[in-house]
């Protein structure tokens, strides 16, 4: 950033338990007094639409690879690797070949090979398999009475699909789904050497994870996307093992952690505005409505949002955003931004929207994994909808897990 810029006197801790518990009113006061913010975090950070529909859209302007974290994190930045261990080097390497890390053509060219195991056809025809596995998870619910949208539920459904898309065994899941829970450190600014190491730690098992599960799949085929990627090894455009190891990381995000967060965060809305989950339940046409009202109204965490690297100096909102600069775009704080989505602290589920949601993102970067979040919700709302109409909050004012600010810690219901 330039010296001679002027940071904003409000200068929030955007990874702070208080802020991700409740970040409206913050979010708020920074779109209206300073929409362009140099954060303390050391990266620009936006809470306009229009300004993170822009960034999101240009990657000529705004680019993917090395974007970096801020200053307070020494991971992905460009250059040499200087000052970083041997081990957040061979991080770092990974990260840059990540297609979630790329611009075109090779992040089209990565997204191509992967972007098949989600299309609408391949989701529908994991109908079967997605809702026994909601109905297991609902089965085991009933005989307790009392259970929990987080911990019973919404957290298994995502991570249980994911895994078996990409060939995870499940006698792995867990312990696989633990390290890489951990690894969400590495994209936050170094808090202590201990919780670091950790995470530092965390990404290496995931690292050796993958590849030996890409070994294993060489020597024996199965019907998992890690085969399947390896079988177009021989074609054109095909993946480097690096790029295969990273892709296949991606991907798990993208199918499984950040869905199991949308599930339980979204029943717990439609059952806090009691008529409309009552309208939900008597109208099944609404269900569409109200996935994109609940992508638009809850983003998980704001400190986790979307990051790029300024490849020339640009101009916006009156400041000047250097070349090199990361630049971090709050696609929650650009779901409420009233110029966007008016009266936007209302949750409405009969909203007509005259712009999209950017709870996906957009642009050349648009989630891959969007049709089979928004499908296993679907399905999650309806059969919770079709067993339980009359289910109600127990925890009526849930919080955030103090070890992951990104989903609530628990959300219980009682079922009648």
């Amino acid at each position: 950033m330039s010296a001679t810029v002027e940071t904003s006197a409000l200068q929030p801790d955007l990874y702070d338990y208080d802020f991700e518990n409740d970040p409206i009113a913050t979010l708020n006061r920074l779109r209206a007094e300073d929409p362009v913010h140099w954060s303390r975090h050391g990266f620009w950070y936006l809470t306009r639409y229009e300004d993170c529909a822009t960034v999101l859209k240009d990657p000529v302007r705004f680019s993917s690879v090395a974007a970096g974290w801020g200053g307070e994190n020494p991971l992905a930045r460009k250059g040499d690797g200087a000052g970083q261990s041997t081990d957040e080097q061979g991080i770092s390497r990974n990260l840059a070949v990540s297609f979630n890390q790329m611009d075109p053509p090779d992040h089209t060219r990565i997204r191509g090979l992967v972007v098949s195991a989600f299309s609408r056809r391949n989701i529908e025809e994991r109908r079967p398999r997605i809702q026994a596995v909601i109905d297991e998870l609902l089965d085991a619910a009933a005989a307790k009475r009392e259970f929990d949208l987080v911990t019973d539920f919404g957290f298994h459904v995502p991570i249980i699909v994911a895994s078996e898309i990409i060939g995870i065994p499940a006698d792995d899941r867990e312990r696989f789904r633990s390290a890489f829970e951990k690894t969400a450190a590495l994209m936050a600014p170094k808090r202590s050497e201990e919780s670091w190491t950790e995470a530092v730690e965390a990404g290496r098992f995931v690292g050796r994870y993958m590849r030996d599960l890409i070994a294993a799949r060489r020597g024996e085929p199965r019907d998992d996307l890690v085969s399947a990627l390896i079988a177009q090894e021989d074609g054109k455009g095909s993946l480097t093992g690096p790029e295969l190891s990273s892709a296949l990381s991606t991907i798990y995000t993208a199918a499984g952690t950040t869905t199991e967060r949308m599930i339980s965060s979204g029943l717990y809305l439609l059952l806090s505005h009691a008529d409309q989950w009552r309208a939900l339940v008597a109208d099944r046409s609404l269900v569409a409505g109200a996935i994109e009202e609940i992508l638009r109204f809850h983003h998980p965490t704001q400190s986790t949002s979307t990051n790029r690297r300024c490849t020339i100096d640009v101009e916006m909102g009156g400041k000047t955003l250097k070349a090199g600069d990361t630049v971090r775009v709050g696609l929650g704080a650009a779901n409420r931004d009233p110029s966007a989505f008016p009266d936007p602290d209302r949750f409405d589920i009969r909203r007509e929207m005259r712009v999209p949601p950017l709870a996906f993102g957009a642009g050349p970067h648009f989630c891959i994994g969007s049709a089979l979040a928004r499908f296993e919700a679907r399905l999650a709302i309806e059969t919770i909808a079709d067993r339980w109409p009359n289910l109600r909050l127990v925890t009526t004012a849930p919080v955030k897990d103090p070890r992951r600010h990104d989903r609530y810690r628990e959300i219980v219901v009682a079922a009648s």
